[in-house]
């Protein structure tokens, strides 16, 4: 670990809206700056976009960290979501090889794009239920095995003593 103060997670309470509480229970809560506070109801990936953007210039996780009270670590999440997998955020990505071979990523948001509408989706219907054949007993035969099995207590040695009576 790194002893820098940076990794450490900064303990940060306020009242009002300046909180925001993340809908996955296994995220912690952080501050949102005042210039972003319009966005609170938005996950926490789209309220930074719109924090970067504010910026007009590049970000890096501690800036994020900073500004958000959060965790470097969790910044650099931030980031690579922001970088990989947001469709909303139109963003560019720059990075830096450190000497111990890892990398420090940057990002330039140049917008944010808005939530499309929610519209509901009808459920497609159900494909129709699918009643294959296993096994190669015919129909009468397949009754009647399940017949004794299903009024039979000894039911496992009724297929024991067939599989032996087949071996034989």
């Amino acid at each position: 670990m790194c002893p820098d103060s940076t990794h450490k997670k900064k303990p940060y309470t306020r009242a009002g809206n300046d909180i925001h509480y993340p809908g996955q229970t296994n995220h912690d809560a952080c501050f949102i700056p005042e210039n972003v506070r319009q966005y609170a109801g938005e996950p926490l990936y789209i309220i930074v976009a719109h924090w970067c953007v504010q910026q007009q210039d590049w970000v890096r996780r501690n800036q994020i960290s900073e500004a958000f009270h959060i965790t470097a670590r969790r910044a650099s999440y931030l980031i690579a979501y922001l970088r990989n997998k947001a469709s909303r955020v139109v963003c560019i990505c720059r990075h830096q090889t450190l000497p111990n071979k890892a990398r420090r990523y940057e990002v330039y948001v140049i917008r944010v794009l808005e939530s499309p509408s929610q519209t509901r989706r009808e459920k497609p219907p159900s494909p129709p239920v699918s009643r294959r054949r296993i096994g190669n007993a015919d129909k009468t035969q397949a009754n009647a095995l399940w017949n004794r099995l299903r009024s039979n207590r000894n039911a496992g040695k009724i297929l024991k003593k067939e599989d032996e009576d087949d071996e034989a």
